[in-house]
């Protein structure tokens, strides 16, 4: 078997185990996340992000530690150039859906802590109006 067809069976290999997990997941995922967010937009959301997530991560990990051989005749190989493109554009994604994710995540965060603030305080007005 040549390079390409190992790295192929890697990277099937990666794909078929995280839908496998998503598969058993997601409607047990789904359930929380509307718990959760309080929307179904929100949770659908968050679904789709954590999907995104768990198939990156795991292509990420099998292309950085394929067992491709980087010496300088490699450089110019298919399965060489294939790793190092699909490795570069993983990791960008995967960096630029955890910024998303944390930014999203912030102002989510924001957005409950004023709620919650705004229902202590009328809270505590209600409470202050009944003893009086």
């Amino acid at each position: 078997m040549n390079e390409l067809s190992i790295f192929a069976v890697q990277l099937v290999i990666a794909l078929s185990m995280s839908i496998f997990i998503l598969i058993l997941i997601k409607p047990y995922l789904k359930d929380v996340l509307k718990d959760t967010c309080g929307t179904e937009h929100s949770a659908e959301f968050w679904v789709r992000f954590t999907q995104l997530m768990m198939v990156i991560a795991p292509l990420v990990i099998v292309i950085f530690f394929a067992g491709l051989q980087s010496s300088e005749q490699m450089l110019n190989q298919p399965a060489y150039i294939l790793k190092q493109t699909l490795l570069q554009t993983l990791v960008g994604e995967l960096v630029g859906l955890a910024f998303v994710g944390r930014i999203i995540y912030r102002a989510i965060n924001t957005t409950l802590e004023f709620e919650r603030a705004e229902l202590n305080q009328k809270s505590n007005v209600s409470n202050n109006t009944a003893k009086a």
